[in-house]
């Protein structure tokens, strides 16, 4: 049986729902190559159609749509979880219409909550997540759009956040926010889809059964390897809506979806959401 490639990012919500998996420790019917790489590198590879299994932005898989379905298990959606805009005191919101914005990936979901705050694309210079917040500090580029443990070290680089995009989601949608997914390529059928959700499920269970296990895997692939950073960041990305995205994830992101093209921020889809 063909082995499956795997993509997710080296961020600690990822690795800890993928530890057991990678190392072995549950029994699948399938076997994984897991390929770590940075989410804009994943969202491109999707583009591509490059991996069997990924994980990506939502906004990445709105543009996919027609090769990828979304499955139900290893999402990232939330309350309070959602990208910061940031700046370095003295800066203020009503500057962002005209600012200079480093943001991580033009096809990152942050990217497409900030263009649906501003009604239209923002100016904007495009980075690796881990260097924005310096490009900021050192006065390169305005204002910072930061995901992931950003959130919880902005204030070591003396920023300040000056716009929350998961509370404007959630007051302007009444919706959990939608950030990332894994998906499965359409065309290897349903039956193998579900093996992968069910794989995927079993590694989060047995995470979430043993915390101490999956974190070498972790702290390995961390960018931020202080661990208390890193167990802020699993508790609030790494909740119910990974273990099973449910009928409030999914009208979450078709929401996130619809909006976008509505706004014509992405191509429509007559296919399902979901892989199965």
């Amino acid at each position: 049986m063909k082995t499956l490639t795997i993509g997710y990012s080296p961020c600690p919500n990822d690795t800890f729902i993928m530890a057991a998996l990678a190392e072995g420790r549950v029994d699948t019917p399938r076997k994984f190559r897991p390929v770590l790489a940075d989410v804009e590198t994943l969202n491109q590879w999707a583009v591509e159609s490059r991996l069997e299994v990924t994980k990506l932005s939502f906004m990445a898989l709105g543009m996919v749509r027609e090769s990828y379905g979304l499955l139900r298990t290893g999402s990232a959606l939330g309350w309070g979880c959602g990208p910061l805009i940031v700046s370095r005191p003295g800066r203020n919101l009503s500057e962002l219409e005209r600012g200079l914005v480093a943001m991580p990936g033009i096809l990152t979901s942050a990217r497409l909550l900030l263009s649906l705050y501003l009604g239209r694309e923002p100016g904007s210079r495009q980075m690796v997540f881990s260097d924005i917040m310096p490009a900021v500090a050192r006065g390169e580029v305005d204002f910072g759009l930061i995901i992931h443990e950003g959130r919880f070290t902005y204030r070591q680089h003396g920023l300040i956040a000056l716009l929350d995009l998961g509370e404007w989601w959630q007051a302007a949608t009444g919706r959990p926010l939608p950030l990332g997914g894994i998906a499965v390529r359409r065309d290897v059928g349903e039956q193998t889809a579900r093996q992968v959700d069910e794989a995927i499920s079993s590694s989060l269970k047995r995470a979430r059964e043993n915390p101490d296990e999956p974190m070498k895997y972790v702290l390995a692939h961390s960018q931020e390897m202080d661990p208390e950073v890193t167990a802020r960041h699993i508790d609030l990305y790494v909740n119910s809506f990974s273990d099973d995205l449910g009928a409030a994830g999914e009208q979450a992101v078709a929401t996130l979806l619809s909006r976008a093209e509505e706004a014509g921020l992405m191509p429509g889809s007559t296919l399902p959401l979901m892989a199965y």
